[in-house]
């Protein structure tokens, strides 16, 4: 079975933009996520430390052109989030799912494996991962891309706040997989989501009623309490007894938190070192590895030992003498993992043979030392039907765990968790997904449980919900039942107090006139001294300013933006000078002292022009026509104009004319956001047409007022 090595990072990117993104996780780090997933995944160009407000700029443009939603556990979330992407919080359960689905325009990929959206889950620990490129013109990937969006609209229900990103990327998935009809073949890839059942049952309708289970392997970081040894079916141990032949074994992949990758200033003889586990430093190439052994005679001439895979080797013993003078070999301590002692006592009992398999947390890669913790998760289940022998594998948030693998999702009893499971022939072992495992006697361990200290309040989910309407500027804080409890407390926003209170809050919060600065896109509740971070949720990206201090563009200085003539870092400069000073050579260069009609028409056609493009996507659609800095200011430009006698109405009157004509000229593609998109230009069509009216120009006394209505009668209708 063929496994690829490399970073989750390295998987996000694609030649193809991104047009929606969901990930869940139970942890997640904002800076992180956008300076290095948000980047990768929205093909941003600016450098998040070099140029941290053109990277906030270009990555704000693009995420209004992209819905991006994370669903993260409350108790996990970490503060610093700066981009307003929709952060939805589960608090009533454990969350501990970890995926990833980006939609492309013919494709999506869906990621589901074992790491948190934190650096070390995406780049340093070891973890495990599978991708699928999935065809929405494929029955067989349309099923999967089906059953991931079940799953997610049942986690939907569990979030504290339901944003408004999630429900566009879905919908956005929904559109583009509708017409696909099923084929009824049996899937080769099945999603195990704990939201249905317990992921163990549904583990076992994968597995024919006549096949016997003649292995097991188990990996993974968390192990059930040890609170009992009996293995029984509410044992992940003994969950499979009742369908294991005779002589079934079982392989437990452990982490090896003390693992060495040189000698301490310990040593150790030989002989006094017998049956112990040791490493020895070897060349490998042109870098150093390090194999583990526990030898177990000295003879004259030779050693014998175990190597790191339990088998039997010999090595000639001056060669050991030698390595242990020269610190190449040497006895390690006492392996320290985190384990059930007594259900693996119980387990030799119940199985022929119990392997302990333990994942150096720290070795050497390509002569360097890295850490690496295990944080994979991995379930192989071999049996045999017939004369065959095939392995099921699981990959997965899952640990190896009563809540996560037999109870179904629910408060205070399973976790939400979700897992990939597939099957191959012949056997698979966790040693050959992992061959770093090592080999090691259960008595030559000391095992411990794993400590989980008692949280504290998490103060955070007093509010509700923090919501931002930008299009009325008003920002809504929401108290939620634990807001009754609450003392000496301060709401504040990128270090600026909006309110505070010695009591508990008794009626929610109204923020008017608020802006949301690029420094920040959340709020801080702060309880006696200790702050609590809470993701401020935007009710529509499209609305959006470009200036949130002031400032803006001229209609000479839009023309000139939709037209082409200057890009759109230019304008936002521009849109940011003093007035007095915002005139400039280029301006000059194209207008002159003003603009004539061919600039404005210039703007409509490059506009439409840009309408037209199928790549182009529904948000996208929507900011070009209703955003900042799009089509609706240009108007409302002209509009304001006409209204203070800035412009003649008749000119304004042919301007709006002339842009209903060229919009609707526009011919979509036929697509799956067609309708949506020809919805958005519609209703924008019927704006103007309503502002025309406001604005009819008098004809009285002029006939080729009256010549050009005629000439934009069935335009403007």
């Amino acid at each position: 079975m063929m496994i690829e090595s490399g970073r989750v990072l390295d998987r996000l990117c694609s030649e193809k933009p991104c047009t929606g993104a969901i990930f869940t996780t139970f942890g997640h780090d904002p800076a992180f996520f956008e300076n290095q997933v948000l980047r990768s995944i929205l093909r941003l160009t600016s450098d998040p430390v070099e140029q941290p407000q053109r990277f906030h700029s270009e990555a704000l443009r693009t995420l209004q052109e992209t819905p991006v939603a994370v669903i993260v556990d409350a108790g996990q979330r970490q503060p610093g989030r700066r981009l307003p992407y929709d952060v939805l919080e589960v608090s009533d359960i454990v969350f501990h799912p970890k995926s990833a689905l980006h939609l492309y325009e013919d494709y999506a990929r869906l990621m589901v494996g074992s790491g948190n959206l934190t650096f070390p889950g995406y780049s340093q620990n070891t973890e495990l991962f599978i991708t699928y490129d999935l065809r929405y013109d494929s029955p067989d990937d349309v099923e999967l891309l089906r059953e991931f969006d079940g799953h997610v609209n049942r986690i939907e229900s569990l979030v504290r706040q339901t944003g408004s990103q999630l429900s566009l990327v879905r919908g956005q998935l929904q559109r583009r997989i509708s017409g696909v009809v099923a084929t009824g073949n049996s899937p080769t890839v099945a999603l195990l989501d704990s939201t249905k059942s317990p992921i163990m049952d549904q583990i076992l309708e994968l597995i024919p009623e006549s096949a016997k289970i003649n292995h097991i392997g188990m990996l993974a970081p968390f192990y059930q309490r040890d609170d009992s040894s009996e293995i029984d079916a509410s044992s992940v141990f003994g969950a499979l007894r009742h369908r294991v032949a005779n002589n079934v074994s079982l392989d437990v992949g452990v982490v090896w938190d003390n693992a060495q990758v040189q000698r301490d200033s310990s040593f150790t003889e030989l002989n006094d070192g017998l049956n112990q586990l040791w490493a020895w430093s070897v060349n490998e190439g042109e870098d150093r590895e390090i194999e583990y052994l526990i030898p177990t005679t000295v003879h004259e001439t030779r050693l014998d030992y175990q190597d790191g895979q339990g088998k039997s080797r010999r090595e000639d013993l001056d060669e050991a003498l030698d390595a242990i003078e020269n610190g190449e070999l040497w006895m390690l301590p006492k392996p320290r993992v985190y384990a059930p002692r007594q259900a693996l006592n119980s387990a030799n009992d119940v199985y022929e043979n119990v392997d302990i398999w333990l994942h150096p947390g720290s070795r050497l890669v390509k002569g360097r030392p890295v850490h690496r913790p295990l944080h994979a998760k991995l379930l192989t289940i071999t049996y045999r039907q017939g004369r065959s022998t095939r392995t099921l594998v699981m990959i997965g948030s899952a640990n190896m765990s009563r809540r996560a693998l037999l109870q179904q999702a629910a408060p205070r009893l399973g976790n939400v968790e979700l897992g990939v499971a597939f099957i191959v022939n012949g056997r698979v072992n966790i040693t050959d997904i992992l061959p770093e495992l090592v080999n090691v006697p259960l008595k030559l361990l000391q095992l411990d449980e794993r400590p989980f200290p008692e949280p504290g309040t998490n103060w955070s989910l007093a509010i509700e919900q923090v919501q931002f309407d930008p299009k009325s500027r008003v920002l809504k804080l929401q108290w939620s039942e634990l807001a009754s409890e609450l003392f000496d407390w301060q709401v504040l926003y990128n270090d600026r107090e909006l309110v505070r209170g010695s009591v508990a809050p008794t009626s929610d919060i109204t923020i008017n006139d608020f802006v949301l600065q690029p420094a920040s896109a959340e709020i801080v509740l702060r309880v006696a001294g200790t702050d609590y971070s809470i993701p401020i949720l935007v009710t529509d990206l499209v609305a959006l300013p470009v200036f949130t201090s002031g400032g803006g563009l001229q209609l000479k200085d839009l023309l000139l933006l939709l037209g082409r003539r200057i890009g759109r870092e230019k304008a936002v400069e521009i849109g940011k000078r003093p007035p007095k000073v915002r005139e400039d050579g280029k301006m000059a260069h194209h207008f002159g002292e003003g603009f004539s009609p061919t600039d404005v028409f210039r703007a409509w056609w490059a506009v439409a022009q840009d309408l037209a493009d199928p790549e182009l996507s529904l948000l996208g659609f929507r900011l070009r026509l209703e955003g900042a800095l799009g089509l609706s200011d240009a108007w409302k430009c002209i509009v304001d104009a006409a209204r203070e006698k800035a412009m003649n109405t008749t000119e304004a009157w042919f301007y709006g004319a002339e842009l209903i004509r060229e919009l609707k000229q526009i011919e979509l593609e036929e697509s799956a956001d067609y309708e949506p998109k020809m919805e958005v230009l519609n209703g924008f069509l019927d704006s103007i047409r309503s502002d025309l009216q406001q604005i009819a120009p008098d004809d009285a006394g002029r006939r080729w007022v009256k010549t050009i209505q005629r000439f934009y009668a069935g335009a403007s209708k």
